[in-house]
């Protein structure tokens, strides 16, 4: 009876090792966004790690397919390089960053993709970049009322096929991040999707379509 309660400790044991176990990114796909195992169809979640010459260059956790809470990046040395969280695949938070001694280099903060501001520590970063924002409005102002009365708005720019852009979660368009319009469409034509993309993340609103050209879904990033 002990013999089989020690076995089944060990068992109990070996199963928890297993579950914990971090997925090696490079066994992973990204299909338009998300991230899959292969000949999977439902997308990924669980903790992942990837490894360069045996080392560890980032790890972190995925939830459906997107990047999610903290992520961690490693120097070739093992030294931290960068660290912050995902919120639904885009940066949101205090991004840290460290030059490879080990000091302390930039702070960044974002929220949902969108780079706020990388100047101090967090707190002294959001008040400088309030008062940024409040002397750009005041020059606005100024510059508005110089302004000769007639004025024509800019020619919206035109959207760019889903297939036109390049890379992961983080969209690029001729080698650089894409910000802009996007529109996809079915195979048999009529539009399946459109939204907007900031330095390759999305953005804004994004209208997902059925084959009827009727919207079905409405997201905000």
């Amino acid at each position: 009876m002990k013999r089989v309660l020690f076995l089944g400790g060990i068992l109990v044991l070996l199963l928890a090792a297993c579950s914990s176990e971090k997925m090696n990114f490079s066994k992973l796909q990204d299909r338009n966004g998300l991230f899959y195992l292969v000949n999977s169809e439902k997308p990924f979640s669980g903790e992942v790690v990837s490894y360069i010459n045996g080392r560890a260059e980032f790890e972190g956790t995925i939830e459906n397919g997107l990047r999610s809470g903290k992520w961690t990046y490693y120097y070739p040395t093992g030294q931290k390089k960068m660290e912050g969280l995902y919120n639904e695949g885009l940066k949101d938070g205090t991004w840290t960053y460290w030059k490879e001694n080990g000091q302390q280099d930039v702070v960044e903060v974002y929220k949902y993709g969108k780079l706020l501001t990388n100047e101090g520590t967090p707190q002294e970063a959001a008040r400088t970049d309030t008062v940024k924002v409040v002397v750009v409005e005041k020059d606005a102002r100024k510059e508005e009322a110089a302004r000769v009365p007639v004025h024509k708005d800019p020619p919206k720019p035109q959207a760019v096929e889903w297939e036109s852009l390049k890379g992961g979660p983080v969209k690029y368009l001729n080698g650089v991040p894409y910000s802009g319009p996007v529109v996809k469409h079915f195979r048999e034509g009529g539009k399946e999707l459109e939204g907007y993309f900031t330095l390759g993340h999305r953005s804004g609103k994004w209208i997902y379509y059925d084959h009827f050209g009727n919207p079905k879904d409405v997201k905000y990033y």
